[in-house]
């Protein structure tokens, strides 16, 4: 293996990442200089052109491996995401299911994010919604560089302002942003989940299909790469570790600001096991990553369902 290789890593700030942010865990044989990514920025630009590793945006990364672009990904995840919490509408919409949501209008920050890509394939998939039954509105254009096209048979309205603004005065029945919103936070009446009983609908959900949402993956430049593909074992190494710390903080209950944290932590472990985190491709994440590629060759983001070993770097020596 080579030794003390200098390399720059754009990483977001999650408890499971910080032990690698704050240098407790260091990836062997590799001098990393660090860069906390400030929200979004793996969904919006192709940060692997700016960075030795990065993480990014799984839609957008698929996506430019089916164009070729020198770009592979490591079997890293650093953001996974319950989907069925971020599907909003207007109390006044008429919609007291998912299956109503046919029809309406729906908000969105940009139509192909990951969150939208998981949310569309949920939807068409177990409530027989299909992108195509819906309109849907943007807060801005699509991000030309991502290279996705709107498939023909979908409709969409860029309307360039606030699609959260537009849903409290009415004038869009459903939204699915990247985040909770602050008018949800702030318990404003205009708005409300799809799905009623929540907590019910993500545990059912997870029994079912075994499918935690993955959202990022961690990506390194072809040419890096392949002069050293041993990069991929002592990333995914020093990755597991703090993912390990992590877990190992939370044992501690009482180190938490929830006031039933010992509870939560149960009841969590319980559902989705002791390390629904995990990375690598394992068998429980292959279920998701293989749904995750039919979902979006389904919605035209890309042109066929490669297999995960040509989207994924092989763990090497």
């Amino acid at each position: 293996m080579a030794q003390n290789i200098e390399l720059s890593l754009l990483l977001a700030d999650y408890h499971r990442t910080r032990p690698i942010l704050n240098g407790e865990i260091k990836a062997q044989g590799v001098e990393l200089t660090l860069h906390r990514a400030e929200t979004g920025v793996a969904c919006m630009r192709p940060v692997y052109e700016e960075y030795d590793i990065a993480e990014m945006s799984l839609s957008w990364y698929v996506m430019a491996r089916s164009r070729n672009e020198p770009v592979v990904a490591l079997p890293i995840f650093p953001l996974r995401m319950q989907i069925h919490p971020y599907i909003f509408c207007s109390p006044a919409s008429g919609i007291e299911r998912p299956e109503d949501l046919k029809g309406k209008k729906i908000g969105m920050d940009q139509y192909r994010l990951t969150v939208g890509l998981w949310a569309r394939g949920i939807l068409q998939e177990h409530y027989g919604v299909r992108p195509e039954d819906c309109h849907w509105f943007t807060n801005e254009p699509e991000s030309p560089d991502a290279g996705f096209q709107l498939p023909a048979n979908v409709e969409l309205t860029c309307a360039q302002e606030s699609t959260e603004a537009m849903l409290l005065r009415g004038e869009l029945d459903a939204l699915i942003p990247p985040n909770i919103v602050p008018s949800f936070r702030k318990q404003d009446p205009r708005i409300r989940r799809v799905f009623k009983d929540i907590r019910a609908t993500v545990n059912d959900y997870f029994h079912h299909t075994r499918i935690f949402p993955i959202t990022h993956t961690l990506v390194v430049r072809e040419e890096l790469f392949e002069k050293q593909p041993w990069l991929v074992a002592s990333l995914l190494e020093a990755f597991n570790e703090a993912e390990e710390l992590c877990r190992k903080s939370y044992a501690y209950a009482k180190r938490s600001a929830f006031p039933s944290a010992v509870l939560i932590l149960e009841e969590e472990e319980e559902v989705f096991g002791k390390n629904p985190w995990q990375h690598g491709l394992t068998p429980e994440n292959q279920v998701v990553l293989e749904k995750f590629v039919q979902y979006a060759n389904e919605q035209g983001y890309i042109p066929n369902r490669p297999a995960l070993s040509e989207l994924f770097a092989p763990i090497g020596n």
